[in-house]
């Protein structure tokens, strides 16, 4: 079974690796001064020469998978300051919009008019998950009118939930609560004035480095995997081989031929593979539940796993997560409340509450029944004395699209 799963990442692997070059090369052509920035083209340029170096059929396995872990990690590191980047820059505008406007008219008769329009648009759906999401936007768009004190339980209580679960699933929470609430940011920016920055600059940059860490995900996998199994269906490896030499020169006529061809061999390949992946992977996790201490090849199983999923940043280190405790739960939360309570001191109560609201929303869904979600929106609309911010949230709820 391990062997077999180990065939079927290979094969994802390359084909992903030979489609995914492919399209990176044709959207390159449309990205101008993204692929022009200099750390942008650094990374780029060395990607290059590690696919490349799968041409030579006796190419040094653990060495790709080494440059190609290492560049991962080089380019997750910008990737995050972007994050933390683009983040403090979305709080921005969320004050931004929100400037109280004292001439103003509220749109509608009364909050509770509002509150009911909202409420249809959040249950307006018969899938729980699509309420879920709702409840979250609807939470980040209106108006954060509530204690610290409140709002803190309501940080420490949600934490809780990961009691059991595996440490980097608690760990990316507190990640993400950092960079939404734009903690991270702060120490980006500094002093610099943040209205200088263009977001969608930063966002096409964030979408360009991920296209290519996603790409060193493909060539780790290649690289761990066995000579016996990299070596199972030569024929079938040369043609992707052969598309990723195409993709690297697609101005030619030929190449642009031969790189159509495979391209059309290879229709739902992907969508039977991932199938196959699935059958084996359940085997895989009984297996993992009924041997307490994991032999090496699982571990190396898992670790390719995690590089096929669609977190392009998971971790693969050697082993299994320990899962979360109490104690661990109330550290994270502890550090977190804090270095939010000292944002809060400083900032200014539009910042704060967008603060707040990021927060909030960035959590899982903390309501036990549609009365309290009734009750939360209600409480958010009267408890606001600015109508403009009002207007805004209400609009932007009724707006979304999903």
């Amino acid at each position: 079974m391990n062997n077999q799963l180990e065939k079927c990442y290979f094969e994802l692997a390359i084909t992903e690796l030979a489609m995914e070059y492919y399209s990176l090369n044709e959207r390159e052509k449309e990205l101008g001064d993204v692929i022009k920035e200099e750390k942008a083209c650094q990374f780029r340029d060395r990607l290059t020469k590690i696919v490349e170096s799968i041409f030579d059929s006796d190419y040094d396995a653990v060495e790709l998978s080494k440059n190609a872990g290492g560049l991962r990690e080089e380019i997750k590191a910008q990737v995050e300051s972007l994050v933390r980047k683009i983040d403090r820059l979305e709080l921005e505008k969320y004050v931004d919009q929100r400037q109280e406007n004292v001439s103003e008219a509220y749109d509608y008769a009364n909050d509770d008019e509002a509150a009911k329009a909202v409420l249809r648009s959040v249950f307006g759906v018969n899938d729980n998950n699509l309420i879920n999401e709702r409840i979250k936007m609807a939470v980040y768009e209106l108006p954060v009118r509530m204690t610290k004190v409140r709002f803190f339980d309501i940080l420490k209580n949600s934490l809780k939930v990961y009691i059991g679960l595996s440490g980097d699933v608690l760990d990316k929470m507190i990640y993400l609560l950092e960079s939404s609430s734009g903690l991270a940011g702060d120490a980006e920016f500094g002093n610099e004035d943040l209205h200088t920055f263009d977001k969608e600059s930063l966002e096409a940059k964030y979408d360009y480095l991920n296209d290519l860490a996603g790409i060193c995900n493909y060539l780790c996998v290649i690289g761990k995997c066995s000579d016996e199994v990299r070596g199972a269906d030569s024929e079938r490896t040369g043609s992707l081989i052969n598309l990723i030499k195409a993709a690297s020169e697609l101005g030619e006529e030929s190449n642009a031929k031969t790189a159509e061809k495979i391209l059309t061999e290879l229709e739902g390949r992907l969508e039977e593979l991932s199938e196959k992946k699935l059958v084996l992977e359940a085997r895989l996790e009984g297996y993992l539940e009924s041997n307490k201490k994991p032999d090496e090849e699982a571990v190396k199983l898992e670790s390719m796993k995690r590089l096929l999923s669609s977190s392009v940043y998971a971790d693969i280190g050697e082993g299994f997560e320990e899962n979360v405790d109490e104690a661990r739960v109330e550290k994270k939360y502890e550090e977190l409340a804090a270095k939010l309570d000292e944002a809060f001191k400083n900032g200014t109560k539009a910042l704060n509450h967008a603060r707040q609201a990021a927060v909030l929303s960035t959590l899982p869904v903390f309501f036990n029944s549609h009365n309290e979600v009734m009750e939360y929106v209600r409480k958010s609309l009267s408890s606001c004395s600015n109508i403009h911010e009002k207007n805004v949230a209400v609009a932007k709820i009724l707006a979304l699209e999903f």
